[in-house]
């Protein structure tokens, strides 16, 4: 707020004055704030139409749209960048290459539920991110903010990705909340070299029920990239940045899917230049409760959660 004494009328002036200079750089402050974003709207889409179904392990390949004022959302007005800008999702390094019904331990477009032991078959690229950031304060489009706003999730087109947990229970894996199960590496490949980019995570967090013996679980992701650290810009409790800023982690016990209640949601800061690639280490880690993987009969659990990436105006 602004005050301004009215012993003159020179001073009446000068307060005009001020305060619309103040208006005018907020203003102006606001819309230098542009976003590059992955959009599928039907119009402008940043993954070419049709969109396949998954599960499938075949690298995604994603192009960025020109997004004014996306640092905010005030008005959502996409263009095509005057130089194609793109990011390939891909797996490497899986440790879990023969899992029946589900490919692979990490899969595209694949969620729990088709059958007993198969999953479901869902488009790799999508827009149903199973919950809406009403509040607006899980996630950032912009490292500069503002915080919470700015990911629009009904037209930031997200990558599906499901971590199986059939090996863990055909291993009879240990259940407890310090167990860690490495699954692979996550890349993403820029097509040219970015500046800070912002990775938001959906979902990150499930839970099995069996006699009414809950057994929550969450992927965490190390990076590995040297010489890059990440930032925490929003997002739930449960999602923490380690000390060493390369680790994403699940803070809480019990683990849900729900970005309100237990899972692991928010946008993350990767503080860097001139960045090609990013390598996340990949694990699904249990919170120890009594329940189980899953069972003979049911053997199609697993964490679903979504994906998205934001630039700041290169």
């Amino acid at each position: 707020m602004l005050t301004c004494s009215l012993s003159s009328l020179r001073s009446v002036l000068t307060c005009v004055l001020i305060a619309g200079s103040v208006s005018t750089s907020l203003g102006q402050g606001a819309n230098v704030l542009s976003t590059y974003e992955l959009v599928q709207d039907g119009v402008n889409n940043s993954y070419p139409l049709p969109v396949p179904k998954g599960p499938t392990s075949i690298p995604q390949t994603m192009s960025f749209f020109y997004n004014k004022n996306g640092s905010t959302d005030e008005g959502i007005y996409f263009q095509k960048l005057k130089s194609e800008l793109s990011v390939t999702f891909s797996f490497d390094d899986q440790l879990y290459i023969n899992v029946p019904q589900h490919v692979t331990g990490m899969t595209f477009g694949a969620a729990s539920g088709a059958s007993s032991t198969h999953v479901r078959s869902v488009p790799v690229i999508n827009t149903n991110y199973y919950y809406a950031d009403t509040a607006r304060k899980i996630f950032t489009a912009h490292p500069q903010g503002p915080m919470g706003k700015g990911v629009n999730l009904f037209m930031n087109a997200g990558l599906q990705i499901f971590l199986s947990a059939k090996p863990l229970l055909t291993a009879n894996a240990p259940r407890a909340d310090t167990s860690r199960y490495y699954y692979g590496k996550l890349r993403l490949q820029f097509s040219k070299p970015v500046d800070d980019p912002v990775i938001s995570f959906i979902g990150l967090g499930a839970t099995t029920n069996f006699s009414d013996k809950r057994l929550g679980f969450a992927t965490e992701l190390e990076l590995q990239t040297p010489s890059l650290s990440l930032t925490k810009l929003s997002g739930s409790e449960e999602m923490q940045i380690d000390m060493t800023k390369t680790k994403i982690l699940h803070s809480k016990t019990p683990i849900t899917g729900n970005c309100d209640s237990g899972a692991a949601c928010g946008s993350v800061l990767v503080k860097g230049s001139q960045i090609s690639t990013l390598v996340f280490n990949v694990y699904l880690r249990p919170d120890g409760g009594p329940g189980v993987w899953g069972t003979e009969k049911v053997s199609n659990s697993g964490d679903m959660w979504h994906i998205t990436v934001s630039l700041p105006e290169q």
